[in-house]
């Protein structure tokens, strides 16, 4: 996010604009662009429904691996359940977790082994601002040990803004981890498209090694506020938030025997060229599949690919939203890895801050003004 917090195939670039060619500067303003889907109507595949208010600024709502209970994350520091009308604070970092606008806890994960093991990860800043990642047990009675079983990762953030914050298992039973690219506008370190930095990628770690090693799996990021794995198909969905002019919503199939699949920031913002920013020319360079323009919005928050029961219009269909602006769309991929049918929906969630599921894969969504929905049959 920005102020607030912020593939089958992919569509390779063709002989003629062949990635290992690409050289910098001016030579990357003759390269051939892809179509991009941008909003081609309006639709009501679902309302959204109010089920539960009164949180301090919500970052994460979402379901685990055995637990009909649902589990929520504020941004200061509290991880809480939700089990009917009870409502548990299972853990409260907020002493070692440092709030700002982009900083705070900002992601979990449930291992999937979650309901036996009652293993789950967290990604905070910390006291000074920078990245955490720890390893937690949660009890029996859904409350967490608050002292981490290990810390699985420190990164350095020099300043406050484009801190990503996702956590995932993906379907390899790695963990995932989504990092900003360090702050600031326009991604003065160039770290996004540094091979060398953490800063500006995604991360994926095996956590049955006894120190994990995270290793980069996606270059040229700026903040991956949200991304999520297709389970279909084994694709990764990313809301990567833009700068000043364009939000883009990526799809990618890791290929993880190739080098790092570059996203192009900070050389490109979605499909615009970023004047005297150079692209590390290492890994296939992949375009957004859809994007819109600040008019309509100004910080993306990525979503899922839907994969309940209750709506069924909404089957195989990718669902994102805008923090800014409330809006939410939902598209549908097509063949070759790219995106079609973008429509806005008649739901609106203010101040958007994430897009989960329960358990089965019903969507939930979280806002920042401390309120909870779930989407429900349109008209219902």
């Amino acid at each position: 996010m920005r102020a607030a917090l912020a593939i089958a195939a992919v569509l390779a670039l063709g002989a003629a604009v062949a990635y290992a060619a690409v050289g910098r500067g001016d030579e990357l303003d003759g390269i051939e662009i892809p179509e991009v889907a941008t909003e081609s109507g309006r639709a009501h595949h679902f309302d959204v429904r109010q089920f539960a208010e009164g949180f301090n600024r919500p970052t994460w709502v979402g379901g685990a691996p055995g637990d009909d209970a649902l589990w929520v994350l504020e941004q200061p520091g509290r991880v809480l359940r939700l089990d009917g009308d009870r409502r548990t604070v299972a853990l409260d970092l907020s002493g070692r977790v440092k709030l700002g606008a982009e900083q705070g806890l900002l992601g979990i994960a449930f291992h999937p082994d979650f309901a036996t093991d009652r293993r789950l990860y967290l990604h905070w800043s910390d006291p000074k601002g920078d990245t955490r990642v720890g390893e937690f047990r949660a009890r029996r009675d859904g409350t967490i040990d608050p002292e981490p079983l290990r810390e699985l990762l420190f990164v350095d953030q020099p300043e406050e803004n484009h801190n990503g914050g996702q956590l995932l298992f993906g379907p390899d039973g790695r963990l995932y981890l989504g990092l900003g690219d360090g702050g600031g506008a326009f991604d003065p370190r160039r770290t996004a498209q540094d091979p060398e930095e953490k800063l500006g990628k995604i991360l994926a770690a095996d956590l049955r090694e006894r120190e994990p090693r995270w290793d980069v799996v996606l270059t040229g990021l700026r903040n991956p506020w949200r991304f999520s794995f297709d389970a279909a198909l084994g694709e990764l969905w990313i809301g990567d938030v833009g700068q000043d002019a364009v939000e883009e919503i990526d799809r990618v199939l890791l290929e993880l025997d190739e080098p790092p699949k570059n996203l192009g920031w900070s050389a490109f913002e979605g499909t615009e060229r970023v004047d005297g920013h150079d692209l590390d020319t290492t890994g296939e360079l992949v375009w957004p599949v859809a994007q819109y323009p600040h008019p309509e919005g100004c910080s993306v928050t990525g979503g899922v690919v839907y994969a309940g029961a209750d709506l069924p219009q909404l089957g195989r269909r990718y669902v994102y939203g805008d923090f800014c602006s409330g809006a939410l769309w939902t598209l549908k991929g097509t063949p070759g890895g790219r995106a079609g049918d973008v429509r806005r929906e008649q739901a609106m969630v203010p101040g958007l801050t994430h897009i989960g599921t329960t358990d089965d894969g019903e969507l939930l969504f979280a806002s920042g003004n401390g309120a909870l929905y779930r989407a429900v049959p349109a008209g219902s």
